[in-house]
């Protein structure tokens, strides 16, 4: 899937779309090779997380796009943050306090069970260092805890599983903070958190990062449409997702300005009658 080709040359979007391009541009894997480090969706139908080699070449695609005079000066623009987020994941990794990871060590059960990221985004294992987990991708985290517990026990098997911490407003079931499996599809973590009803609508919705809109309505849309992955949005610890809902029509508001109007017309013609105008 080349989201390039979908914009002409003049077209503009949201720079909010970039978080989710981030992702899109990670779409094109059914086309890449195993050897690229893409594995096929396992039994439960989850999804593969992205790698750095696919970050890095989703960078070196949007700076490319970015700095294409075929492009209008906003799809420029958007390309540009879109590099700004892969750079900061491939520096600061994906792992945030608050984060968690269930972890099963072959033989060790001391070891194993649902951890969370501590502060200073370290990882606290029962008589072990703790684990830094800053500048680790959850595609990277199997090998990288294989080898922080590999210092201290012999040839152990480890099995991680990453959860992100993420907040749920609107209209959503169950709103508040849920802790997803980062490889499931946006559609499954919102059914997850209660499912959407009648007054959702989902163009109306957005990604939240403190302040900063990073995924507007239209692109949150097509993310579920297109069965994009909570880790291929590119979101962490700390995001809010706020689903939309369908304008209401404030009826007492509307019947009360309907009601004033034939109150104006009359005093309307009494002013006029006291002066001799009609």
């Amino acid at each position: 899937m080349n989201f390039a080709r979908e914009h002409s040359p003049g077209s503009t979007r949201r720079h909010s779309v970039w978080a989710l391009l981030v992702a899109a541009a990670l779409l094109v894997a059914p086309g890449l090779s195993a050897q690229d480090g893409v594995a096929d969706p396992g039994a439960d139908g989850r999804q593969p997380v992205v790698t750095r080699v696919q970050l890095q070449q989703s960078l070196e695609q949007a700076e490319a796009l970015a700095n294409s005079e075929a492009y209008s000066a906003g799809f420029r623009e958007g390309k540009r943050a879109e590099a700004a987020l892969i750079r900061e994941r491939l520096l600061e990794g994906d792992f945030y306090v608050g984060d968690q990871l269930t972890i099963t060590v072959t033989g060790d059960s001391g070891f194993s069970g649902t951890k969370a990221i501590g502060p200073g985004r370290v990882l606290s294992l029962q008589g072990l260092p703790d684990i830094q987990m800053r500048g680790v991708l959850r595609s990277e985290v199997e090998g990288y805890l294989t080898e922080q517990i590999g210092r201290y026990i012999r040839d152990p098997q480890v099995k991680a599983r990453p959860l992100i911490r993420l907040t749920f407003m609107g209209g959503i079931g169950k709103p508040g903070f849920h802790q997803m499996d980062a490889d499931i599809m946006l559609s499954d973590a919102l059914m997850q958190a209660g499912g959407i009803g009648n007054v959702t609508e989902l163009k109306r919705s957005k990604v939240l990062r403190g302040d900063e809109e990073i995924m507007d309505g239209e692109a949150f849309n097509k993310a579920v449409t297109d069965g994009v992955t909570l880790d291929q949005m590119n979101l962490r610890a700390g995001d809010v997702i706020e689903v939309g809902t369908k304008p209401t029509k404030d009826w007492f508001t509307t019947l009360r300005t309907f009601a004033i109007i034939p109150a104006l017309i009359i005093s309307t013609y009494g002013v006029g009658k006291l002066f001799g105008i009609f």
